[in-house]
């Protein structure tokens, strides 16, 4: 199984990460995942020697499906098994993510998506037909709040906070933001460069009032200046 890879994020409690692509024979949304005592760490970054990064066409080697709505693209693999073959150009890795992408948010995850707090997003555990997807995004607000990084949202179809955990923005640590990269995104984008955001579900967890809940993460960003490489 060969898979384009576009989501990398981090993981904040340790040197964990988890990562997402698009399969480079259906163009469908594929996430590997791996049992505990084989876990996506750092170790398996293309800046670190390994195979995952934004634009890398990695072979998974062999793969079994293990959907739980909405987490319908899970299939398992052995981390040992993958292999990058290539970095796709910047226009082949543009041309993927135009050919992928929805319209909008609401478009992309329908109306299992709700706005469980105010501009906060989610789908109910059990619920949903996928949980990753690529929507174009038109000059978002790339904002730090309380140390923590979120994408805001203000359009027609949706107004919406979404926490950014694409691992490209923060330290080795997980935790500390990276202030260069962000300011140097912000710039870009009010400068009008095109903008895709590489949308997840998170893991789920409980809610005090909606139950177990999916929320909405912003798992990466590629601006089509800099589309491939460990930069955004």
């Amino acid at each position: 199984m060969r898979i384009i890879v576009n989501h990398v994020t981090r993981m904040k409690t340790d040197s964990r990460i988890c990562v997402a692509g698009i399969n480079a024979d259906t163009f469908e949304h594929f996430r590997p995942v791996t049992p505990r005592n084989d876990p996506l760490t750092r170790t398996l970054l293309r800046e670190n020697g390994g195979p995952f990064g934004p634009g890398a066409l990695v072979e998974l080697g062999e793969v079994t499906a293990c959907p739980n709505p909405p987490e319908t693209e899970d299939h398992t693999f052995a981390t040992v098994d993958a292999r990058r073959e290539e970095d796709l150009t910047d226009e082949l890795y543009l041309a993927v993510l135009d050919e992928v992408s929805d319209l909008d948010i609401p478009a992309a995850f329908g109306s299992d998506l709700e706005e469980i707090r105010p501009r906060k997003l989610a789908v109910r555990a059990g619920h949903g037909r996928r949980s990753l997807a690529v929507v174009p995004l038109v000059k978002p607000r790339l904002q730090i709040e309380f140390d923590s990084l979120f994408l805001k949202l203000d359009t027609s179809s949706l107004t919406a906070t979404i926490r950014v955990s694409d691992y490209r923005f923060y330290e080795s640590d997980h935790v500390t933001i990276r202030r260069d990269v962000v300011n140097d995104v912000r710039r870009r984008i009010s400068a009008g460069v095109p903008l895709y955001g590489m949308l997840g579900l998170a893991r789920a967890v409980e809610d005090a009032e909606a139950g177990y809940v999916h929320w909405l993460m912003v798992n990466g960003l590629c601006l089509a200046d800099r589309p491939v490489g460990d930069k955004p």
